[in-house]
């Protein structure tokens, strides 16, 4: 039987994080000044800017959230991280030039990479932003919003073929019995393995495709592009089993 006290602990720190969360959520939407959304006075340093924003992201993590058994407050929490991100990346603009943008690395043997879009340090912080939130959805099995989240990931960010991946993937999970999105599913992570054949999570995300839809011949590409780029990767031999080589 559990301890009484311990229970009323817990409702009680529930509570304060409650609160907390909704008073928050309250703030940033009523608001569109990055400065406010952060709870900081106009014109802050940019030292405590980020110091103000590290707080509210390792607070606002989904890990944070998930083991409270509280979608609603998850959603929220999230909600709050992403104007969080935006706030800072808005001021940061403001604040300091722009970083340059790093140089691609050598594109590997095969397949060929093709030319990506160049994309605006800002748009691809908030890409990334939603390009995470995105996958915490996907490990809460919420497909519905991970496909809302990575659409916009893709629209901040249309350079990165991991995040392309993980939508047309998310797309074929909602619907796999469309040919429509079959055929779609398949096309964009064929761009997307040519946008990034250096990133073995691509070839993972294709693999499980092609093997649900018994595409052979893309399943034996993706998974000899894994053994070459990563041949100790967890997925590995699984993907293996699964597809029968």
């Amino acid at each position: 039987m559990g301890n009484p006290d311990e229970s009323d602990d817990r409702a009680s720190r529930l509570g304060r994080i409650q609160t907390i969360v909704h008073e928050d959520y309250e703030r940033i939407q009523s608001t569109a000044d990055p400065y406010v959304v952060l709870n900081l006075a106009p014109g802050s340093d940019i030292d405590e800017v980020r110091s103000r924003y590290e707080r509210y992201e390792r607070f606002y993590r989904a890990e944070n959230f998930q083991r409270l058994g509280d979608m609603d407050l998850t959603r929220k929490a999230l909600d709050i991280r992403r104007a969080i991100g935006r706030a800072v990346v808005e001021i940061q603009s403001r604040q300091q030039p722009a970083p340059q943008q790093p140089q691609q690395q050598a594109a590997a043997a095969a397949p060929p990479r093709v030319e990506v879009p160049g994309v605006d340090p800002d748009a691809a912080a908030m890409g990334d932003i939603y390009f995470r939130d995105g996958l915490t959805y996907l490990r809460l099995g919420d497909f519905n919003a991970a496909n809302d989240v990575l659409t916009r990931a893709v629209a901040y960010d249309p350079s990165r073929g991991i995040i392309l991946a993980n939508l047309a993937y998310t797309r074929f999970k909602l619907d796999p019995t469309s040919r429509e999105v079959v055929d779609e599913t398949g096309r964009l992570l064929t761009q997307s393995m040519s946008m990034e054949p250096d990133n073995p999570e691509v070839f993972v995300l294709c693999a499980r495709f092609a093997i649900n839809t018994q595409n052979n011949a893309m399943t034996r590409r993706a998974i000899e592009r894994l053994e070459t780029l990563k041949p100790d990767h967890p997925r590995l031999e699984r993907l293996r089993r699964r597809a029968r080589l």
